[in-house]
């Protein structure tokens, strides 16, 4: 029998027990058994058989099994077990359960407690909500819901019963820092439903990256010699490193390993193209996504008075495919 048990007012309450007798053996107990029925006794506070309690017993007395189940349970308090069997058996258990009560529903437990994961990892979690009457288990409800589930029960050390949801999905670079939560709703015998306090957590998934883009400013009109900024844009996790070149041809050449790349305006811009190579430690080298600007719709002025020629320029992104030199 477990030292106490959590249970909902206005709700039932499943007592898991057992019993030895003790000094009185089993050449007594069972002659008597063939000739009187038992009755499984529950006081308050006490042995003083005046102040019962109401119960339904569900176990076998003759094989020992004095589980109970007590409707409508008003307010806790410690119960203490008696045994008896017409006049040859009668016997108080010491030990008492201690049933507490609780206006509310306790908060779920979620399993594992934090997630953090690759993308394309299989990830499942286990919302646990105790379930101390029989006849009335809790719904459990994720929010969102991003998968199967699938609903059990199981049996703690002590007896006492807890049910389970289990929530299974592929992690997505979209999961990234996403608040799962788990909800039990109960219902009382009253008909009445009480919903718990949601239980959560927030997801971490690892990914390369992604919707890689690149923005240049200004973008209208710019005076020959100053500066004009790229801007790589895009998710990752964790943080990326970035490197930019400068194309021209097939002549390639690093100019930058920031987020940002600052160049100065001139006429030879004309030729050249800008790619940049975000990448992390999923960075995957042989799919490496560039992204490249030609510098377009930009209006080059020589003077502060007009415009002496204009680049049209387009924003592409590549694979980069990178091969094994034959021997």
């Amino acid at each position: 029998m477990p030292q106490s048990i959590e249970a909902l007012k206005g709700s039932c309450v499943r007592i898991p027990c057992s019993f030895t007798l003790g000094s009185i053996k089993a050449v007594d107990y069972d002659p008597c058994l063939k000739t009187h029925s038992c009755n499984a006794i529950w006081m308050r506070g006490g042995t003083d058989k005046t102040n019962t309690v109401g119960s339904s017993p569900s176990g076998n007395l003759n094989q020992k099994d004095c589980t109970t189940i007590l409707d409508n349970m008003p307010t806790g308090d410690k119960l203490y077990f008696r045994l008896e069997c017409g006049n040859c058996v009668k016997f108080n258990f010491g030990t008492p359960v201690q049933i507490n009560i609780a206006d509310t529903p306790p908060t779920p437990t979620l399993t594992p407690a934090t997630v953090e994961v690759r993308e394309g990892t299989s990830v499942s979690l286990i919302c646990s909500a105790a379930a101390p009457c029989p006849s009335l288990h809790p719904t459990l409800t994720w929010t969102p819901s991003l998968g199967q589930s699938e609903e059990g029960l199981q049996e703690n050390q002590d007896k006492t019963q807890v049910k389970t949801s289990s929530l299974t999905f592929t992690a997505s670079y979209l999961h990234h820092e996403q608040n799962i939560s788990c909800t039990a709703l109960y219902k009382q015998q009253d008909g009445k439903n009480v919903k718990s306090p949601e239980t959560s957590l927030t997801v971490t998934v690892l990914f390369s990256p992604k919707n890689t883009s690149v923005s240049v400013s200004p973008s209208g009109s710019v005076l020959e010699g100053s500066s004009m900024t790229l801007t790589c844009s895009g998710n990752a996790n964790p943080a990326v490193s970035y490197t930019w070149y400068r194309v021209n041809g097939v002549q390639v050449t690093t100019v930058g390993s920031s987020r940002m790349l600052t160049i100065q305006v001139s006429a030879s811009l004309l030729a050249h193209a800008f790619s940049v190579l975000p990448k992390n430690v999923l960075y995957d080298s042989g799919q490496a996504i560039l992204s490249q600007v030609c510098l377009g719709s930009l209006s080059i002025w020589k003077t502060h008075l007009r415009p002496s020629f204009n680049l049209f320029c387009e924003v592409h992104q590549y694979l980069l495919q990178q091969s094994t030199p034959k021997t």
